[in-house]
């Protein structure tokens, strides 16, 4: 549904050993993804940013992917969303123990996604930003986050070097700074879908806008960076940078979180009828459209 000529010479040698098209290829791909549904419940279990226990981030994560992705591919966007999110978690860390080694995870998954999906360097600004509003941000940690970022950087100019390939990976990061016009194809359904979804995401931010005062402040704190992340990755998809593709996955992640909390907070006839509408047209999209 979103075509770009950029493509990530990591994932492409990877690519060589697990063809995304064979069989291999497919189970990888549906696995991680259903890994990364359940990884939305876990992150709730671990830091209760949402009040209650519930599956509703893992039920939108699994029927938004599936209606608007074709998940069942192993591709760079299921990567990147996987690392993206595991950052998240190390971040959430950092709030909770102020240790150096979650900021350097932190970093390091964020950087190692920017290999598949070079945008995600735009991520490791608002997670700089999270640690400084959290009162975490020392010497110590923007060292820690520093040495992150540069590593799989390093590792990746020594792999590509002894491989012969440096090149490769230099004209990948030459692209990202190239202007290219990427090309959106939905068709209608799945336009009045998305206009439906960000309808409810917006009652979603409208919602937690009006009650975060009422909240503790670690679980503000957390929700908040997940709302920078979800507007941060919209707004590089609305710039049509060359990795929408990729990001579109975090996009999902994200969007899922926000909307699981909305619905499970909010418990009357009104938000009933939305849920119903968004999961009723969500399976006619998946077996009819």
């Amino acid at each position: 549904m979103i075509s770009s000529p950029l493509q990530s010479p990591l994932f492409v040698f990877i690519e060589t050993f697990l063809p995304p098209d064979s069989i291999l290829g497919k189970t990888t791909g549906l696995l991680l993804y259903l890994l990364l549904c359940f990884m939305l419940l876990r992150l709730n279990e671990v830091f209760s940013f949402i009040r209650i226990r519930t599956i509703l981030p893992f039920l939108f994560c699994l029927v938004s992917g599936g209606v608007l992705l074709r998940p069942h591919l192993f591709s760079p966007g299921i990567i990147v969303a996987l690392l993206t999110f595991s950052s998240v978690f190390y971040s959430f860390r950092l709030l909770m123990e102020e240790k150096p080694k979650h900021a350097f995870n932190a970093a390091l998954l964020l950087f190692t996604a920017a290999l598949f999906s070079p945008s995600c360097v735009w991520l490791f600004v608002v997670f700089g930003l999270f640690a400084y509003t959290g009162n975490v941000l020392s010497f110590r940690i923007f060292l820690a986050s520093l040495l992150g970022a540069l590593a799989p950087v390093l590792y990746a100019f020594i792999g590509f070097g002894i491989a012969g390939n440096e090149g490769l990976l230099l004209a990948y990061i030459q692209d990202c700074f190239k202007p290219y016009t990427v090309e959106f194809h939905f068709s209608l359904p799945i336009i009045s879908y998305l206009i439906f979804t960000g309808f409810l995401i917006l009652l979603s931010l409208v919602d937690y806008m009006l009650v975060r005062s009422q909240e503790n402040i670690k679980p503000r704190k957390e929700f908040s960076h997940i709302i920078m992340l979800f507007l941060t990755t919209l707004g590089l998809i609305f710039l049509s940078v060359l990795d929408s593709g990729a990001l579109l996955w975090l996009l999902i992640v994200f969007g899922s979180l926000l909307l699981g909390r909305f619905f499970s907070l909010k418990n009357n006839r009104f938000t009933k009828v939305l849920l119903f509408a968004y999961f009723g047209g969500s399976f006619l999209l998946l077996f009819f459209n």
